[in-house]
């Protein structure tokens, strides 16, 4: 269960909802990340959502998983946000295509010299424009 809340926690992948700045770093731990890495990072999600393996993230697989975050307002919110997002084709449930393409969007609108890279400031700037858009 900690590994799916782990994992599970920085849903967007681009932003994470529970990075902490660490002391004087100015963007804490967020390490350069690939296109590559991201996509990665969404599949795994992807199939840590995806309980009853059926190739798409439901509702009610939505619901079950914020019951083990113990119904944390920011994480529910963020989940919620994240799901109605990746349903491009509104019919209620998320592809893994759909989450691909929603982590390749995201990427693509941190990657602020389109170097195929997200530096640290990168990834700053994106988690402190999406919580300037989701204020807590």
């Amino acid at each position: 269960m900690k590994c799916l809340l782990i994992a599970t926690v920085p849903l967007l992948v681009i932003t994470p909802a529970s990075a902490q700045d660490a002391g004087s770093q100015p963007h804490g731990n967020l390490a350069p990340q690939t296109k590559e890495q991201a996509e990665q990072r969404e599949q795994m999600i992807f199939e840590q959502l995806d309980t009853n393996h059926d190739g798409a993230i439901t509702q009610d697989e939505i619901a079950a998983f914020t019951k083990l975050t113990g119904d944390n307002p920011r994480i529910t919110g963020r989940v919620t946000k994240m799901f109605t997002e990746a349903d491009a084709n509104h019919d209620g449930k998320v592809s893994a295509a759909e989450a691909k393409a929603r982590v390749d969007a995201a990427f693509d609108a941190a990657d602020a010299d389109h170097d195929g890279v997200l530096t640290a400031e990168e990834r700053q700037a994106a988690r402190q424009k999406s919580s300037e858009q989701n204020p807590q």
